[in-house]
């Protein structure tokens, strides 16, 4: 009987320290947490807006998102990324995912809130046909 219950504690103790023993890899980063500061920056009915516009710039500008403010505009974000990208490839981005037009010196604040306009009024759009 000893030996029966002493499988049993090493089967039990093997699956309790089963996840400290074999940790699951790193994960991906966690663009919307990363930037979800920005958010403080903007009124409440831009908020999500603000947070996936940044987000989405993280995917390409890296960790240097960190140093976001609403005052930087396009060719600025566009230098920090490691790749080369300029600004004009940001504004191809936002006319083709959001149709919206912009510059290189359209700040994010200006591109959160165009961005935001058209989402609301593709919603409102959305509502009235429905």
């Amino acid at each position: 009987m000893a030996p029966i219950y002493l499988l049993l504690v090493a089967i039990l103790l093997l699956l309790t320290l089963r996840p400290v023993i074999f940790r699951a890899g790193p994960k991906g980063i966690d663009w919307a947490l990363e930037v979800a500061f920005i958010r403080l920056d903007f009124p409440p009915e831009q908020r999500v807006v603000a947070q996936q516009l940044a987000a989405g710039l993280a995917e390409i500008v890296g960790m240097r998102i960190k140093e976001l403010k609403p005052e930087h505009n396009l060719t600025e974000i566009a230098g920090w990324a490691k790749d080369d990208i300029y600004a004009k490839d940001l504004i191809t981005l936002f006319v083709v995912a959001f149709h919206v037009t912009c510059d290189e010196v359209t700040t994010f604040r200006s591109l959160v809130e165009k961005v935001a306009v058209k989402k609301a009024q593709s919603a409102g759009q959305a509502a009235a046909s429905a």
